[in-house]
């Protein structure tokens, strides 16, 4: 699926640029669905129309002010990351602390102190003494892997090598996907609708926790950039 997803990137790159509306409306849904999936992954029960809404500016009575918040959050993140994937710029431990105050708002800005049992992933993650040493070994390893020069399993990657160090006292899975979200926007992918309930996500998670096994959570996000890139091309056909 990989290739044709090539394809695809390829011959929306060559139509580029986009009319205004059509280049806005592809803008409105990628943010949507980026907020939309990280919000029911962490078990929100919001309507895809009212993340809508919300974005727009709209208060909705019928929705939690957690959820206005995190909205809030990811956009102020999301506006983060496409700033950062505009200079190209690498993701660093600096920057992924950025995007964890901006959606947890801590205390102090700093790796955790505790050692939690994750009840969720059937996993306990490394001691607080081992995170600086493991984050570093997992920028090493993301950096002198090629991944198949395939962005979209690098970004799945990234994403279970983040959650596997659990670097944060909260909200590690929410940093987690938006570096996985970030890795496909810097090599020219757009942010899709993952189509995994929070069920799913987590055991996917878990199978790479226990077996190693990536696809549970690569497949699921490379059938999602090739959704995306498909209505993509519709929306920008001639």
């Amino acid at each position: 699926m990989f290739r044709e997803i090539k394809k695809k990137k390829l011959i929306l790159d060559n139509r580029k640029p986009y009319i205004k509306e059509t280049a806005e409306y592809i803008d409105e849904i990628n943010l949507i669905d980026w907020i939309y999936s990280s919000l029911r992954l962490e078990g929100s029960g919001i309507k895809k129309t009212d993340v809508q809404k919300i974005v727009k500016g709209e208060f909705l009575v019928n929705v939690t002010i957690n959820d206005h918040s995190a909205i809030g959050n990811y956009q102020e993140a999301i506006k983060l990351a496409y700033d950062m994937a505009d200079m190209k710029i690498e993701l660093t431990e600096k920057y992924l602390f950025r995007f964890y105050q901006i959606l947890a708002n801590p205390e102090r800005l700093d790796y955790r102190r505790t050692n939690p049992i994750l009840v969720m992933l059937d996993y306990i993650p490394p001691h607080p003494s081992e995170i600086e040493e493991q984050m570093d070994i997992l920028f090493q390893w993301m950096n002198t892997n090629d991944f198949q020069n395939n962005p979209i399993l690098r970004a799945a990657y990234f994403h279970n090598k983040l959650v596997e160090v659990y670097p944060y006292e909260s909200h590690s899975e929410s940093v987690a996907r938006i570096a996985m979200y970030y890795e496909l926007i810097r090599n020219g992918y757009p942010p899709i609708l993952l189509n995994l309930s929070e069920p799913e996500y987590y055991a996917a998670i878990r199978s790479y926790l226990k077996k190693e096994e990536i696809q549970p959570l690569y497949e699921p996000l490379e059938r999602g950039v090739y959704n995306k890139l498909e209505i993509m091309m519709q929306l920008t056909a001639d």
